[in-house]
């Protein structure tokens, strides 16, 4: 690799960490080269790395956040985010949120919503992985169709 390839590489694994979709899309571009094996293997090491920082990161927030609201008892409120997040996991559970974080929610987001309610559970980390490797063999299909 070339130095600005390098940088372009960095770009995108960063991008795929962060907003899985983002990565994807410049990936897809026509002015862009990227062999199916090259995007799947760059979705799958950007994506997979965010997601292991982003879980235990947003777990170590969750707790102080748990730490920091446990000694003041409020009200709950429910707004309409609120509501749309419990219906998300109630309905669809942690597939679904391992299935939509790729794709509509960034990957920041769906883990700290992952670590929020799954946090005990030995299995949510590799079902987040799990989400990101599906995706990254899929999405880059959309190339070759056309």
């Amino acid at each position: 690799m070339d130095y600005p390839s390098i940088i372009e590489f960095l770009l995108i694994f960063a991008f795929a960490g962060t907003k899985f979709a983002m990565a994807l899309g410049y990936m897809l571009l026509p002015t862009t080269n990227y062999s199916y094996l090259e995007m799947v293997a760059t979705l799958i090491s950007g994506g997979t790395t965010g997601v292991v920082f982003f879980y235990y990161f947003t777990n170590w927030v969750n707790i102080q956040l748990n730490k920091l609201f446990k000694s003041k008892k409020k009200k709950k409120i429910f707004t309409k985010g609120t509501r749309r997040f419990l219906t998300i996991k109630n309905k669809y559970g942690l597939i679904g949120i391992a299935a939509l974080t790729p794709i509509l929610l960034s990957v920041p987001l769906g883990c700290f919503l992952a670590s929020r309610f799954y946090a005990g559970k030995k299995y949510t980390l590799p079902v987040m992985i799990a989400g990101i490797i599906f995706w990254a063999f899929v999405l880059p299909l959309i190339r070759l169709s056309y």
